[in-house]
């Protein structure tokens, strides 16, 4: 399932940026997501909570950073998470790429998931309502990061 989102942070590239390829600024800006371990530069354990209709859903997640393109200012994060109790789980590349906007910064995101397990029998509109929810609150979360507000 693919699933893309944009939005725009109110501040330039150059502040957003560095904060889109840093991993445990990122996760602390996911709903219900929370940083157990950092494993070397570029993996990381977190803890991830996921509201699916009338269940909350509890993953143990491996992220990799798989690439940062400064250039382009792109980067690419593989997560591979298991459900805590039963056997689904997530496996998904996400892609961010940020480009400066009429004086702040656009971000778009694509999203690349397998999902199995409870979460994959909500079906796709759920999920996609999901993820819009989750990515909303993340913009926000950014936002309040780069922009040094709470």
């Amino acid at each position: 399932m693919i699933v893309e989102n944009a939005f725009d942070v109110a501040a330039p590239l150059d502040a957003v940026w560095p904060v889109l390829k840093d991993v445990p600024r990122v996760a602390a800006c996911i709903p219900g997501a929370k940083l157990t371990d950092v494993v070397d530069d570029r993996t990381y354990r977190a803890d991830v909570v996921v509201k699916a209709g009338p269940v909350n859903v509890q993953y143990r997640a491996t992220i990799v950073v798989d690439a940062i393109d400064e250039a382009a200012h792109q980067a690419v994060l593989r997560v591979d998470a298991r459900e805590k109790s039963g056997r689904g789980g997530v496996k998904a590349t996400v892609t961010s790429t940020a480009s400066a906007h009429d004086g702040g910064t656009h971000v778009a995101l694509r999203t690349d998931a397998q999902i199995s397990g409870i979460v994959a029998t909500v079906g796709g509109r759920l999920i996609e309502g999901i993820a819009s929810r989750t990515v909303a609150a993340f913009a926000e979360n950014l936002s309040r990061d780069v922009l040094g507000t709470s």
